[in-house]
């Protein structure tokens, strides 16, 4: 059997107008070459679209209003994070049932009532956070003087991921990968050149309503999609579904400590420079963060296309196929890597005085900070992919703690010592890559006692035919 195999649902291979026209485009498309392509894509649009949108905000609406909308981001960004790591365990949960129950058509009643639960928790959230940003900029609460309507819709659009992530994982969850990354691509395409837009005269507010209404149709596109994946959200039970959660607790709050460790961790800084009032390191940070988040998107190629194969590994306890899978995951990491540490220390003071419109903002030693997290999050995003497909949300929420006390010392001493941006960065950097290297050592952990169980069960064997 190859590595990079996909496995097409049997409910698409059902007779039926739908089953048969997605029988017909979804022809040559479970491969591990057509994820990798897609998953390629996906990511080289994500950084395009996010350098564009500041680039186009920077022109079109100026510095300070750009400065507003990515702290309206950054705030999106914590809404997002109520998931706190339950839509990552739900796949866990789910990918396990499917290949437990041999790939069955239709998943069982519990699953259905888990994903139901979840996403109609998660709608209503996202709901009440809009309506509550909207009276806050109604009542005055938050003071803005030019583009409220525009400001509102781009946060609606900016929190509708919260019920997009729990449906993009339970399609995936029985080998829908390459279904779901065409869903993100077609999204990611509309919304790149709606942007692009604004540069030949669309407004900042039909910029925000054309946002939101792609979003809405690409959650429409994943119901739509659910049902020939074995899903139905109408077929699931709500209570039964906060039951199911209630009973996974233990793995449920290792996963939301984990979550919200990780967050932290990506995102605090951006309150942090905040309460120093520096805006110019906070733009500063905002590059750093950009292109870090944009090289866990390409790392993430990798980590995705070869996670069917580690999961299926796993399940299987064959320590031979997790490290193959792995490796394979690494190398394809390796590339792009190695061309952002290249385009950051030879070119980053073009490329970020040309998108910024200012010289000097990002300095040669946040570059330099830079080029080292490059590497740092290739090896954390290679190991935490495997361990949360093994369901490891113990052992890692242990160590991400560890990492955010580590980020929660660099801040007292950054307010103590009134550090510089530099200094900070420098910090985190070496805070991170230390967390990184704890995943490593539970990687190895965990491959270590595949291989043991892999032995001892050739010894039984080979005593058995003896």
């Amino acid at each position: 059997m190859s590595l990079f195999r996909f496995y097409s649902p049997p409910a698409i291979r059902k007779r039926g107008l739908r089953s048969a026209i997605l029988a017909g485009l979804g022809r040559g498309t479970h491969s591990w070459l057509a994820l990798l392509v897609m998953k390629g894509l996906n990511a080289a649009l994500t950084a395009v679209s996010n350098f564009v949108l500041a680039y186009v905000l920077i022109r079109t609406v100026g510095l300070e209003s750009y400065a507003f909308i990515a702290g309206l981001l950054a705030v999106a960004a914590l809404v997002v994070q109520c998931d706190l790591g339950i839509a990552v365990l739900t796949f866990s949960e789910l990918r396990s049932h499917y290949l437990s129950e041999a790939r069955k058509r239709k998943a069982n009643q519990d699953d259905h009532d888990l994903v139901l639960a979840i996403v109609t928790i998660y709608s209503a959230i996202a709901a009440i956070v809009v309506a509550t940003l909207g009276v806050a900029f109604f009542a005055g609460i938050v003071p803005v003087t030019h583009h409220s309507i525009a400001y509102f819709l781009i946060f609606a659009g900016a929190v509708c991921p919260l019920p997009h992530m729990p449906l993009r994982m339970a399609i995936n969850a029985r080998d829908g990968f390459v279904w779901t990354e065409s869903v993100e691509l077609a999204r990611r395409v509309a919304i790149l050149a709606v942007t692009i837009a604004m540069l030949f005269g669309l407004s900042l507010v039909a910029y925000g309503t054309l946002s939101l209404l792609i979003w809405v149709t690409s959650i429409a596109a994943l119901v739509w999609l659910a049902r020939p994946h074995g899903f139905a959200l109408q077929s699931g039970v709500f209570l039964e579904g906060l039951l199911f959660l209630r009973r996974k607790f233990r793995k449920a709050r290792a996963a939301v400590v984990l979550s919200s460790a990780r967050f932290v961790i990506s995102i605090f800084p951006y309150y942090l420079l905040s309460a120093t009032g520096d805006g110019l390191a906070i733009v500063a940070f905002d590059m750093f963060y950009k292109v870090s988040r944009f090289a866990m998107m390409t790392y993430l190629i990798g980590a995705e296309t070869v996670l069917p194969h580690q999961t299926r590994a796993i399940h299987n306890e064959n320590a031979f196929g997790l490290g193959r899978a792995t490796a394979a995951g690494f190398l394809l990491g390796l590339l792009p890597m190695t061309l952002g540490i290249v385009a950051v220390s030879m070119f980053g003071e073009r490329i970020f005085g040309t998108i910024l419109n200012h010289s000097g903002i990002v300095s040669p030693t946040m570059r330099t900070a830079l080029c080292a997290m490059l590497v740092f999050m290739l090896i954390q995003t290679t190991c935490a992919f495997v361990l949360v497909g093994a369901g490891k949300f113990e052992a890692l929420a242990r160590r991400a703690s560890i990492t955010l006390a580590g980020m929660a010392l660099i801040s007292a001493l950054m307010l103590l010592f009134h550090w510089s941006i530099d200094t900070f960065i420098v910090a985190y950097v070496c805070v991170y890559g230390a967390g990184a290297l704890l995943y490593a050592e539970c990687l190895y952990s965990l491959s270590r006692s595949l291989w043991l169980k892999s032995s001892q069960a050739f010894k039984m064997g080979t005593v058995q035919k003896i």
